[in-house]
């Protein structure tokens, strides 16, 4: 069935296993280098992993630059950091070079991180020389961020995940740590009805 098919009293009613496995069951590192990352910020606990799973990626010779993407600010230890810098500054912490950083720091949703993103990486890669872009979130965050990803960017360019908590088992997962769950869901349901992402199935 496909996911514009559901209503959304259908989609509050599914149980929770069945709304784990439609946002993260299928989402898996395939392997692939490209010749950027686009690293998605968000709040310091989730900003983090994801900064160090990035660097992972740099480190395995899979991507020459990664971009954090990310305008919102965050109290970090008394400082106020936007995400994109708090991110840069892990990344660095975690053996990569300033060199290979491409900060965006106007993003303040998703959708802004890919097109700003994609703004930052024509200007300072050129899309002409990037058919592929690895995209770095957190395994909940990560279905929403691949359609969308593939809304916005160039319709040559590949798209491939990098799940920040890779190792993260699903199932089983109480429902008091997953409330994220139904909320992305949501959001993906809402993408499909406005027709700004590709439908899928559920």
């Amino acid at each position: 069935m496909k996911l514009s098919q559901v209503t959304k009293e259908y989609i509050a009613q599914m149980p929770f296993e069945e709304k784990c496995n439609f946002i993260c069951g299928d989402i898996v590192d395939d392997g692939m280098s490209a010749p950027v990352a686009l690293l998605l910020g968000g709040n310091p606990n989730n900003a983090r992993p994801r900064a160090i799973a990035a660097a992972e990626l740099y480190k395995s010779g899979r991507v020459p630059f990664i971009v954090p993407s990310g305008g919102v600010k965050w109290d970090v230890d008394g400082e106020q950091i936007s995400e994109s810098h708090y991110m840069k500054r892990i990344l660095m912490e975690n053996g990569v070079p300033e060199e290979a950083i491409i900060l965006e720091n106007q993003a303040t949703t998703t959708k802004e991180n890919m097109i700003f993103g994609t703004l930052q990486i024509n200007r300072k890669l050129h899309f002409e020389k990037v058919d592929h872009v690895i995209i770095v979130t957190s395994r909940s965050h990560m279905k929403r961020s691949i359609a969308l990803a593939k809304a916005f960017l160039p319709r040559k360019v590949t798209v491939s995940a990098y799940p920040a908590n890779h190792e993260a088992i699903i199932a089983g997962m109480p429902e008091s740590e997953g409330k994220w769950i139904a909320k992305e869901l949501d959001l993906i349901k809402g993408l499909v009805d406005s027709g700004l992402v590709e439908d899928m199935e559920i």
